[in-house]
């Protein structure tokens, strides 16, 4: 159902919000802010598919940033200083992710460790290597033929929001018509449920915090096609942000609900407010504050809604 879900709502507020600020400023609308509000939900929503998928399992990856930055890094590092070809650097980075998703799943599954300790401490790590490996500098310029893939536009848009809309589509399949979705759920809804019918738990969450780290690679590259450089301050606060959007888009931060077309939602509302209150004059550093108040008003509402549907919240 739509109301238990979240969806409809997050979408009834992003058509208000569209509607006002249009009326505020009717260039909210035209072509060229549409794309670049589109584009600029890109990278945040690569890493938003993959963390919607580890929140409704029932964990959390706050790494995902620092994640980015440091395949920025490596991809710039592997096609600038080492000769590599585009597609080994691209290996090599997605190999990373797999490895960083592995270490967040072994020290919160096997040793024990709250996903929410494990992940922020690996996000420093991560991050401290990333600025070690690039000596705090961004690694410029990348080789002739990536900055054209990153600024090439099909249909108007950029590749990587066309990439995030793929993920997406086929993270809602999974979600819906797959066994593993089905699983997705089950491990989120209660773990030791789940365990007493025989799901792997370690292996499901395992799978969810691999994938969001190889979404979040795909994120870093993607960026650094698009500014021509590996840097390693990209990514900074994407985690909160993507956080940020799975909550008002209705997927819930204690597991099981949630579907992708929430998580686009809540992505766009978000950019909707960023861009809207540039554009009618507000002062831009107010943004924090309104999608702090946003994320708070969510988790209320969240928490609100499963009393009324008599879940625990944890």
């Amino acid at each position: 159902m739509w109301y238990k879900s979240g969806s409809f709502g997050i979408f009834v507020a992003l058509i208000v919000l569209v509607v006002v600020f249009t009326w505020l400023n009717p260039l909210f609308l035209s072509p060229v802010n549409i794309g670049t509000m589109l584009r600029a939900t890109a990278y945040v929503g690569i890493i938003g598919v993959g963390m919607a998928i580890c929140l409704i399992s029932g964990v959390i990856d706050l790494s995902v940033g620092a994640t980015a930055a440091l395949s920025s890094v490596l991809f710039g590092l592997m096609l600038r200083d080492y000769g590599q070809s585009l597609l080994v650097a691209v290996l090599a980075c997605i190999a990373c992710g797999i490895v960083i998703g592995l270490v967040n799943a072994f020290v919160i599954l096997k040793l024990k460790v709250n996903p929410f300790i494990t992940t922020i401490s690996t996000m420093f790590v991560i991050r401290s290597i990333a600025s070690w490996a690039s000596n705090g500098y961004s690694v410029y310029p990348l080789p002739d033929g990536i900055l054209s893939i990153g600024e090439a536009k099909p249909l108007g848009v950029s590749w990587a929001f066309w990439i995030f809309i793929g993920f997406a589509i086929l993270a809602e399949l999974v979600l819906r018509f797959s066994l593993f979705g089905l699983l997705l759920r089950a491990v989120g809804s209660d773990r030791e449920v789940a365990r007493c019918t025989e799901v792997n738990v370690t292996q499901v969450n395992t799978v969810g915090l691999v994938v969001v780290s190889v979404l979040a690679v795909v994120a870093g590259i993607a960026i650094s096609c698009m500014t021509n450089a590996g840097s390693p301050t990209v990514g900074s606060g994407w985690e909160f942000t993507a956080i940020t959007a799975c909550a008002i888009g209705g997927v819930s931060l204690f597991g099981y609900h949630g579907n992708m077309f929430g998580l686009f939602c809540g992505i766009a509302v978000i950019q909707v407010i960023n861009n809207g209150i540039v554009m009618i004059g507000i002062n831009p550093y107010l943004q924090g504050v309104v999608i702090g108040a946003i994320l708070l008003t969510a988790m209320a509402v969240e928490i609100k809604r499963r009393s009324w549907l008599d879940l625990e919240t944890i």
